[in-house]
């Protein structure tokens, strides 16, 4: 893989960043109910459930519960909710109910132990489910919402969700199980929701992160960073930037897509094969922008166009 980059931009850098084509701002997503996937000790509170039994109270139907015991069940509840958006044509929100935090869900499993998945490892499980949405998916969790969004959006080379909404820090269960309530209220009839439901879990905030935004900051930064005349090489290439595209190593890249006039075609590629435009067409005017004027503008900045 390519070497980790200094992090941060320069002003310079930042006045180019603000200056290239970005993605179109983020529509509202078609869901279609909620898929409620439940990993919560035996003995300790169940919002999950209690959401549930109030949602079908309210909304015959609209939602679904599945009970996990083990990191193993996760998966396959996911999993289980991929193949129902495949054959249904549906769009299920996936509302995590378990304990998260930045760098994955933990939980019991059936022997009693402790066990853990990271966001790395559930990444690909989430972008079949997004798959299977048509680039729909919105996922619901207990995390800190930056927290997570920033593991995902780096995990693969399809994006594992199109938002995350989470509050900014851990929230008590009767709190959060109220603040769920009213999004969910919200959504059902067609209205935003999240300040309604962080009214409810004060001091925290329920945020929603866009995936195209970050996953757009992230390319951008990482191709200003990849080209800075410090970090390059004398005579150097973009093997490097092309292999954290395609997710494997600088030698596995051809001489002729690591030259720099190849790069913008190759950026073009990766971000539709991120936002899943090669699979749906009609998503190009959901997400899509001009990534080949954007690269080939950062490469004239750099003296390398």
């Amino acid at each position: 893989m390519i070497a980790p980059l200094p992090p941060g931009l320069d002003d310079d850098e930042i006045a180019l960043r603000d200056s290239l084509p970005r993605p179109p701002p983020l529509q509202p997503l078609a869901t279609t109910g909620v898929w409620i996937v439940e990993w919560r000790d035996d003995d300790g509170p169940r919002p999950g459930t209690a959401l549930r039994q109030w949602l079908e109270a309210r909304y015959p139907g609209w939602s679904r519960l599945v009970a996990c015991r083990g990191r193993n069940d996760l998966v396959a509840a996911i999993k289980a909710a991929t193949w129902f958006a495949r054959d249904a044509r549906a769009s299920p929100i996936l509302h995590l109910d378990a304990r998260c935090d930045a760098d994955g869900v933990e939980g019991t499993g059936h022997d009693g132990r402790t066990e853990r998945i990271t966001w790395h490892e559930l990444a690909p499980h989430l972008a079949a489910l997004n798959i299977a949405t048509r680039c729909n998916l919105m996922l619901v969790c207990g995390a800190g919402e930056d927290d997570v969004a920033a593991q995902l959006v780096t995990a693969g080379p399809r994006l594992p969700c199109v938002a995350v909404v989470a509050p900014t820090v851990a929230v008590a269960p009767a709190p959060w199980l109220i603040g769920m309530r009213r999004l969910y209220r919200c959504w059902h009839d067609g209205l935003p929701g999240v300040e309604d439901a962080s009214a409810a879990m004060a001091p925290a905030n329920l945020g929603a992160t866009s995936m195209p935004d970050l996953a757009h900051a992230e390319l951008v930064a990482r191709l200003l960073r990849a080209t800075r005349p410090g970090h390059l090489a004398p005579g150097g290439n973009a093997a490097g930037i092309v292999a954290w595209l395609r997710g494997t190593t600088p030698d596995a890249v051809a001489p002729a897509d690591a030259r720099w006039p190849a790069l913008p075609r190759q950026v073009q590629r990766y971000w539709r094969s991120l936002l899943l435009t090669d699979l749906y067409p009609l998503n190009l005017a959901r997400f899509d922008f001009d990534a080949r004027t954007a690269t080939w503008r950062i490469l004239q900045a750099r003296g390398l166009a």
